[in-house]
């Protein structure tokens, strides 16, 4: 389970349950030959014995209840502590457990209330969970790919048809480490998008992208993978900005789902372009 998760091998799996690195539901460690129930929460990496901090993080907040909140992650945020640097701080989990303190313990540690994320250089929204019972539906909703997440992204290039999907699996990059790339073997992806803009000088295309599946850096490699990279991806793409955004021209701009604790209530929220991005892209024919 460990090994599949992680994409090693079962002996790398097992040194990790080993070391105590595999915790389970209500904090405890993972014993090598234990059967863990489907959708439980576990924690790889080092045992979450550290408490996160709130800290004032601005971010816009679009609609909020009892059990949920939607809001808008900035630029330039991350949306948790990693494994590799647990004490960092001004991520969006360190704003939401300041703005909602009743978030604590819902989730998992340096990350509570968090259902899903965006990489630091996205912007968009993202539906937290503020109740144990939204943080188990959405995931829920989650895996079973209920949840629809639609991205606005400026590629290098013009598009050969006006929509499209790229279906590719992905897995970590051999060549480098930190980067995703499509890797026979890899988890499956499937990436649908609309061409909503573009510009012949440079050639530019805005795409309205949904995520299918929801693979770490999907868009990017997906975009990448067929010569299209996201304008600004210093990762995938390696190309001057022709716009001169300073930043990744990738937006989550639109989440729907239905509400966890009334199911018939469907729920969807929008998000515009930042201003920064916004007015760059004014003159694009059919944006």
């Amino acid at each position: 389970m460990v090994s599949s998760l992680l994409e090693v091998s079962r002996s790398v799996s097992r040194r990790l349950i080993e070391a105590g690195r595999v915790i389970g539901p209500h904090g405890r460690r993972v014993k090598p030959a234990e059967r863990v129930d489907a959708g439980s929460l576990l924690w790889i990496g080092d045992p979450p014995d550290r408490r996160i901090r709130p800290e004032p993080v601005d971010f816009e907040v679009v609609y909020e209840d009892e059990h949920l909140a939607v809001v808008v992650k900035p630029d330039g945020v991350i949306t948790h502590p990693g494994n590799a640097a647990p004490s960092q701080t001004g991520t969006l989990a360190a704003g939401l457990l300041h703005r909602y303190p009743q978030i604590e313990g819902v989730g998992l540690p340096g990350r509570w209330g968090i259902v899903h994320r965006l990489d630091r250089a996205t912007s968009g929204l993202m539906v937290t969970a503020l109740s144990e019972l939204a943080y188990r539906e959405l995931g829920d909703a989650l895996r079973r790919r209920e949840v629809k997440r639609r991205y606005l992204a400026l590629v290098h290039g013009e598009m050969e048809a006006a929509t499209g999907a790229v279906e590719a699996p992905l897995g970590p990059d051999p060549r480098r480490r930190g980067k995703r790339a499509v890797v026979a073997g890899g988890k499956y992806a499937l990436t649908r998008y609309r061409t909503a803009g573009s510009r012949d000088d440079p050639p530019l295309s805005l795409l309205e992208v949904e995520l299918e599946t929801g693979r770490t850096h999907q868009i990017r490699v997906h975009l990448a993978s067929i010569g299209r990279p996201v304008v600004g991806d210093r990762l995938y793409g390696a190309r001057p900005d022709p716009l001169g955004a300073g930043r990744m021209w990738l937006h989550a701009f639109q989440l729907e789902f239905r509400h966890p604790a009334d199911p018939s209530l469907q729920m969807q929220h929008h998000s515009p372009l930042p201003p920064d991005l916004g007015r760059r892209i004014v003159g694009l024919t059919g944006g």
